[in-house]
């Protein structure tokens, strides 16, 4: 049996610099490879997502590009601390589950409240984390309610891609026969061809809309947090759940995979201690990645394990540099059409809607109870001023608490 790597040795910031000296001579062309496309998905597919919360939410520019920056550096932070910490391909990431939520909740939710459940779900995971506490928390509720509450979270952007067809019926055709034939050809990040294709379509067809876009950078802006009960249950409670559900557990899970042992605890308290600390700044927390850390931790990034958490730091480092030209990078995606911006965004979670329904409903026993969380989320209910996705849960969890009548057959 194959053993699982546990990573470094050493402890403490002495196995960080000892990492970080032996990092150049590590590197491979692999690890720049994986950890370049791990960002470039990053700024290709959740982007879209981030710009359609931001509009909901009436954000200004300065405070769009402000969490767009402030994402993505945590995200290059966490994988480059802990990859040289560990000495494993440590890929971070913004909560995919959190950013989609957003969508709808800030329409109803102010910045202000946004951010005090930031804050929220940052101490609730440092305590999590301290404490270890995840596997119990996850015992407690079922993963297919979880699973289902998160499809119906992601399913507007499903459907938003042939709403989009109407408006743009060539450009939106091609993008998506592009995410296919890709998928089809096992391109690992199938997004970057399609966002590659609708910009050459868009200027071929006279569509792009220039503003006179200038290189500048982003000034942190502190948010005053605004704490209330609402926003704490609408946004915080399911931003946890889907975040442990969606990211972490998956995300150990690609670790494992490629026989890394993960640092569970540490991982979970390291995120959380950077996310409450940019919480104010905007930033929704920083997690590991999941989709994206397939690209860096198998053996296509370097056939040595022992050597692979370069492509953590590797990606870190691009993560970072992302960050410095958040604004050009938004201004690029502004020049592009609406339905263009709406099948990026929904061809990028289209694997996860599908996963998230195939988990939904992967058991007999609890088929019925999902559907009945997926549908109550995607109906947009309000009662008491709480959103869907809460009360599907509710309704998720008190379903499932229903014991079953087993029936022995007597001879």
């Amino acid at each position: 049996m194959t053993e699982f790597y546990e990573g470094t040795t050493k402890s403490g910031l002495s196995a960080v610099f000892s990492n970080l000296k032996n990092f150049p001579r590590d590197s491979s062309l692999g690890t720049l490879i994986s950890g370049f496309l791990v960002v470039l998905v990053a700024v290709t597919g959740p982007i879209v997502i981030q710009l359609t919360a931001a509009k909901n939410g009436s954000f200004t520019d300065a405070q769009t590009s402000n969490w767009i920056f402030i994402t993505w550096f945590t995200s290059g932070l966490f994988g480059l601390f802990l990859s040289l910490r560990f000495r494993m391909p440590m890929i971070g990431s913004p909560s995919t589950a959190s950013m989609v939520l957003l969508v709808t909740s800030l329409q109803t939710h102010s910045i202000n409240e946004a951010v005090a459940s930031y804050i929220i779900v940052a101490i609730t995971f440092i305590v999590i984390g301290a404490t270890g506490a995840m596997r119990t928390i996850m015992k407690f509720i079922p993963h297919e309610v979880i699973m289902a509450m998160l499809a119906g979270v992601l399913f507007q952007f499903g459907v938003q891609i042939f709403t989009s067809f109407t408006a743009e019926p060539w450009l939106v055709a091609i993008m998506v026969l592009v995410f296919f034939f890709a998928r089809r050809m096992q391109v690992r990040t199938p997004v970057v061809p399609v966002f590659l294709v609708g910009i050459v379509l868009t200027i071929a067809l006279g569509k792009l809309e220039f503003n006179g876009a200038e290189l500048f950078w982003v000034h942190p802006e502190f948010i005053q947090p605004d704490f209330t009960w609402a926003s704490a249950i609408n946004l915080a409670l399911p931003m946890v759940l889907a975040t442990l559900a969606t990211q972490y557990a998956p995300g150990f899970a690609v670790l494992r995979s490629a026989k890394y042992q993960p640092p569970i605890k540490y991982s979970i308290l390291t995120g959380g201690l950077i996310s409450l600390v940019t919480a104010p700044f905007g930033n929704t927390g920083v997690n590991t990645s999941t989709i994206t850390a397939n690209i860096a931790v198998g053996e296509h990034a370097d056939p040595d394990k022992t050597t692979r958490y370069t492509a953590g730091v590797l990606c870190g480092i691009f993560y970072i540099t992302a960050a410095v030209f958040t604004i050009p990078i938004i201004d690029l995606f502004r020049m592009l059409p609406p339905a263009v911006i709406a099948t990026i965004a929904g061809l990028a979670l289209l694997p996860a809607l599908a996963n998230s329904l195939h988990e939904s409903v992967a058991g007999v026993a609890g088929r019925e109870v999902a559907m009945v969380t997926l549908l109550i989320t995607i109906s947009g209910i309000e009662p008491l001023g709480l959103g869907s996705p809460f009360w599907g849960l509710v309704a998720g969890m008190l379903l499932s608490a229903i014991p079953f009548n087993s029936r022995k057959k007597t001879s």
